[in-house]
């Protein structure tokens, strides 16, 4: 199974958007996982020719729609219409995924009933899936933690699913974020045959933070167990962010590779 890293690993760190791709080619993962925002013209096309030159093909991109329930209907067209560009520069990088993340409820669910708002995130991702999957790009919907936000559990995230009623829309999973909600490995089964991609990391409490797995307390060889139960086989993406040594991020990215790759060997999963 593929083995892939998003970029996100290199935030905070002096390991550039370019070199970032190098770096996770040395280190042998098989993909790259980028963030289309703050891409220059030059930039754009020095990441692609280093992914051309590296031979990394872009497993997919997160595209972060915190204001698609803005209070604001004129917001929430912008949201809908800047999503759509961030798709076209996930087509240009030959991405066929796409990672949908919506933000948190306005005013913590009061003022604006949270059924109005959660209509408003539906719309909005329907229209953002029907117009990448135009293109020939999945959507996978992302929960977080925070208490408010719009999905926050498994249980939401299959309710948003069914809601947006669209096969083309599926959810990634973070274990992380999964450990956090207190979302155990068996919750894993509520979303056989609807899971597009899932981020792998470590914490080391019931506090979001992405650190190298085998560092934290997450059961991660259980939640793979689980992955492996339900038949799934779209790639393992490691996500680990603002690492709290900068200078190390090599380091992290590396023992984040060797350690997820020996847990998937161990159970059948990589060569």
């Amino acid at each position: 199974m593929e083995l892939s890293i998003s970029e996100n690993a290199w935030w905070g760190t002096q390991i550039d958007r370019v070199k970032g791709i190098k770096v996770a080619k040395d280190c042998g993962y098989d993909s790259y996982c980028i963030f289309t925002v703050d891409l220059t013209p030059k930039l754009k096309r020095s990441m692609i020719e280093a992914l051309r030159e590296t031979g990394l093909p872009v497993l997919n991109f997160t595209v972060v729609v915190t204001s698609l329930i803005d209070l604001n209907a004129d917001i929430r067209r912008m949201t809908i219409d800047w999503a759509k560009q961030q798709v076209d520069i996930g087509y240009e990088f030959g991405s066929t995924k796409m990672i949908l993340v919506p933000g948190e409820y306005v005013w913590e669910e009061q003022e604006v009933p949270p059924k109005v708002q959660w209509d408003w995130a539906v719309e909005g991702m329907r229209e953002i899936a029907d117009y990448a999957n135009g293109l020939g790009i999945r959507t996978g919907l992302e929960f977080e933690t925070p208490k408010h936000n719009i999905i926050n559990s498994v249980d939401s995230v299959v309710r948003m699913l069914d809601d947006i009623g669209r096969p083309y829309v599926q959810a990634n999973l973070d274990f992380v974020h999964m450990y956090v909600v207190g979302d155990g490995p068996d919750a894993i089964q509520k979303v056989r045959g609807r899971l597009l991609n899932v981020h792998f990391a470590d914490c080391k409490g019931r506090k979001h933070a992405h650190w190298p797995p085998g560092s934290g307390v997450v059961p991660l060889m259980d939640y793979l167990s689980a992955l492996k139960a339900i038949g799934y086989d779209g790639g393992i993406q490691m996500e680990l962010e603002w690492s709290p040594e900068p200078a190390k991020i090599v380091e992290w990215v590396t023992e984040g590779y060797t350690s997820t790759a020996r847990m998937m060997k161990e159970l059948g999963m990589r060569d």
